[in-house]
């Protein structure tokens, strides 16, 4: 089955994310934070067709580092971020990466990880 790594440090956020890729009919993964992904990633990384996640986050990693990461370790994991703050800024995200601003509404979850 296909996956998607739901990165959110927020537990009813992430758990509404994940619900919605279930329904999609993607296997849904879950972390709190970026260390928590890529650990996640590290162990199974070929496992994965996409990664959503938020910007802000607690530890020394937020989701555009993380992005970053995650486009040059494994190239073919689909990025969407998401983000309540500020729009990132041109150069800031990898390229081929979906932005959405928080508060996110299902169907803009659905188009972009449709893409895949």
């Amino acid at each position: 089955m296909k996956s998607f790594l739901v990165v959110d440090d927020e537990p009813l956020v992430r758990m509404d994310m994940a619900e919605l890729i279930r329904e999609n009919g993607y296997e849904a993964w879950e972390a709190a934070n970026a260390s928590e992904a890529l650990g996640i990633l590290e162990r199974a990384g070929d496992a994965f067709i996409g990664l959503i996640t938020d910007v802000n986050m607690p530890g020394t990693r937020n989701g555009m580092v993380l992005a970053n990461h995650v486009r040059t370790v494994w190239p073919h994991i689909r990025i969407i971020v998401v983000s309540a703050g500020r729009k990132p800024f041109a150069g800031e995200l990898p390229d081929n990466t979906s932005f959405i601003h928080k508060p996110w509404r299902p169907e803009q979850v659905v188009t972009a990880i449709g893409v895949v």
